[in-house]
């Protein structure tokens, strides 16, 4: 498709904003309350990026049954049902308005909270932070056209997601402040039309924040879902927070040239996600890999990874493959059950050339280690089981031995999706766009 004849981008239900710049989701009539007295204000609700992300209640009032009330006591903030979704009269709206000689001016934060009918919701849509790049369709507005849309399926689920139109000065942005901002808007629907409860909703929420965390090495989440009904009419928002880092550069498994590869990890995981026992065991690997990859403290770091490969290992071998049963998979040693975890996708053992600082470490101890993952436990076990007579290990020794880890924690994963792209692999010393490596059991 040229640019010229791309479709139109999707259009936010809530408005992009700057990095770090506050979001207006509702302005107009609050309910607040300090116990059992009830007060209508007029206030604003935002989503604020910092400290940390959250969604925050303003309001002033000179209600007299407000006197007594303790400034940053126990204060209830909602809104009222019969309010509109996005907001009311935004000209008598504002925190500060208040038309006495004493008002009193109270800013928190607001409780996880949702709004509005879910009985009909058909497409969801929702926004995306701290997203990097990837080139997908060509997709046009505001005047122009940008590689930005990507198709995607995961199981029962269809998904369709915009980057920004101003991607490229945003992100300039964003990495000379830090912090956070929306890179992407999207929106899912099931293949078969059907409505989509609550529990579908946040479920999908789920699958999207573990496969766009791991795959770009962040811990990040959809933001401010929006249902819409059969007619196309918002019936309901969802202002929940999930924790999202902010911006740092992270290694990641998806290159920017790799929309292919991101398909199929959609696809991978989708066709694991219904089964609740495949569904922790992705969220919970993916939880360790999110601590491996923060890589400060790097020995803590690497001993995050280690353990998410033991957790591996166990399902794969005990549970899945049954090639060993409990008692023989706890008789061996740790290096032995990953060893065997990494053979079960034809990952090698050994040391990979380049990690030469690695390779002397497994060299130099007593008695000297014969693969990767006997280094690795090696140096993990310093760190967990501490020792004056353990050998110690310097800062370049302890970087490969994270990467070691962390290219066989991303390979596990993506073989128990039964992925066959490309990925960038943090063992590869060539980092520019493009450098991906295909994983080893792709035929």
């Amino acid at each position: 498709m040229t640019p010229g004849a791309a479709p139109s981008a999707l259009t936010p239900t809530y408005p992009f904003n700057a990095p770090n710049e506050p979001l207006e989701l509702y302005s107009g009539t609050l309910t607040a309350s300090e116990g059992d007295a009830p007060v209508a204000v007029d206030g604003v609700i935002r989503w604020e990026w910092l400290p940390t992300p959250r969604v925050t209640y303003t309001f002033a009032t000179d209600d007299p049954k407000t006197n007594g009330w303790e400034i940053g006591g126990d204060i209830q903030v909602s809104v009222p049902e019969s309010e509109p979704l996005l907001s009311g009269d935004s000209e008598s709206a504002s925190a500060e308005d208040t038309s006495g000689a004493w008002a009193l001016s109270i800013d928190g934060w607001l409780k996880p909270t949702t709004r509005g009918n879910s009985s009909d919701v058909r497409r969801v849509t929702f926004l995306l932070p701290n997203v990097p790049q990837v080139n997908g369709a060509w997709i046009r507005g505001h005047g122009r056209s940008w590689n930005g849309r990507w198709s995607l399926e995961a199981g029962d689920w269809q998904f369709t997601i915009d980057e920004r139109h101003d991607r490229i000065p945003v992100r300039q942005e964003l990495r000379k402040s830090g912090g956070y901002v929306f890179t992407h808007v999207g929106e899912f629907t099931r293949k078969d039309g059907a409505p989509i409860s609550e529990d579908e909703i946040s479920n999908v929420l789920h699958l999207l924040r573990c496969i766009f965390s791991f795959s770009f090495g962040r811990a990040t989440s959809p933001a401010l879902a929006s249902g819409y009904d059969s007619s196309n009419s918002l019936t309901w928002v969802d202002w929940r927070v999930f924790h999202i880092t902010p911006w740092t550069a992270r290694a990641q498994v998806i290159d920017e040239t790799g929309f292919a590869d991101l398909e199929q990890i959609f696809a991978g995981f989708g066709s694991l996600w219904s089964d609740p026992f495949e569904r922790d065991l992705l969220s919970n690997a993916i939880s360790y890999y999110l601590e491996c990859n923060e890589m400060n403290p790097l020995p803590l770091a690497t001993s995050a990874g280690q353990a998410c490969l033991e957790l591996l290992a166990y399902e794969r071998l005990v549970e899945e493959q049954q090639a060993v049963t409990s008692g023989q998979y706890k008789a061996r040693s740790a290096h032995d059950n990953i060893s065997a975890l990494l053979a079960s996708y034809k990952i090698s053992n050994t040391i990979p050339t380049e990690l030469t600082r690695l390779s002397g470490a497994a060299s130099s101890v007593n008695p000297p280690c014969g693969s990767g993952p006997e280094i690795i436990t090696r140096m993990r076990n310093g760190v967990i089981h501490p020792s004056r007579k353990k050998p110690k290990f310097s800062a370049e020794e302890w970087i490969e031995c994270w990467q070691l880890v962390s290219s066989y924690l991303i390979l596990s994963v993506l073989g128990r999706v039964s992925f066959k792209g490309s990925y960038r692999d943090p063992v590869n010393p060539v980092k520019h766009a493009g450098s991906v490596t295909k994983v080893p059991w792709a035929p």
